[in-house]
């Protein structure tokens, strides 16, 4: 299965699944044209989309992705919270098959109607992805992952001193994106003994530090490739 991130950060996200016989997309946060720019394969050809919430940063293009026939998953609240009438409604634990593709939404925490994260396993080859993103926190566990792409925004000593934002955004920050700490005791939690990769999504700019938080995966996941998603 390859994962391959084609824009993580505040100012957009999208990421592309392939499995041995179908290509979906996680989240749509681009506008059309930087979306076609940047995807190695015709978005029109793509055999679905995934949706994890609302906000433009993860949905800037969905209903263009609909525009042009390709099936889009979501929850029913974020449906709702987008006003998309042709959105496929998931529920949580539902499983949607796409090719050899298997998707199983779990629910998140975030600020936002009825936030999504995805557990993705390929029928043929049994590789599993586990993906979180714009999430404060996750209690699911999963066997058998041999990918994870999760969420890891910031460090809250390097937020604590970004003086030119108010406490209030803070405040957001902290009850809606993944902390380093956070992230990293709940990868402990997990079963990794056949995880190759852990992606980090989602670095903030200001209150992230990709060389130190590379660093630090290494040490605390010896053995296992780490990637940084880049803007």
């Amino acid at each position: 299965m390859m994962f391959l991130p084609l824009a993580s950060s505040s100012k957009g996200n999208a990421y592309l699944v392939s499995g041995s016989d179908a290509t979906i997309l996680l989240e749509a946060g681009l506008t059309m044209k930087e979306l076609r720019k940047r995807s190695p394969v015709q978005i029109s050809s793509l055999d679905a989309a995934f949706i994890t919430h609302e906000h433009m940063d993860h949905a800037k293009c969905v209903k263009k992705l609909c525009d042009i026939g390709v099936s889009v998953y979501m929850s029913e609240g974020t449906a709702i919270a987008l006003d998309l009438e042709e959105a496929n409604i998931m529920e949580q634990h539902e499983t949607v098959e796409v090719g050899s593709l298997q998707i199983t939404a779990f629910d998140t925490y975030h600020n936002t109607a009825q936030p999504f994260g995805y557990a993705i396993e390929d029928a043929n080859t049994k590789e599993r992805l586990l993906f979180a993103v714009d999430t404060v926190n996750l209690n699911v566990r999963w066997s058998g992952l041999t990918q994870v792409a999760i969420e890891c925004n910031y460090a809250d000593e390097l937020l604590g001193r970004l003086s030119r934002l108010p406490d209030k955004v803070k405040e957001r920050i902290r009850r809606s994106h993944m902390e380093i700490e956070t992230t990293i005791k709940y990868l402990h939690k997990l079963d990794l003994s056949k995880v190759r990769r852990i992606w980090l999504l989602h670095m903030s700019s200001s209150s992230g530090d990709a060389g130190r938080f590379l660093e630090r995966f290494e040490r605390e996941f010896p053995g296992i490739n780490i990637r940084i998603c880049k803007e």
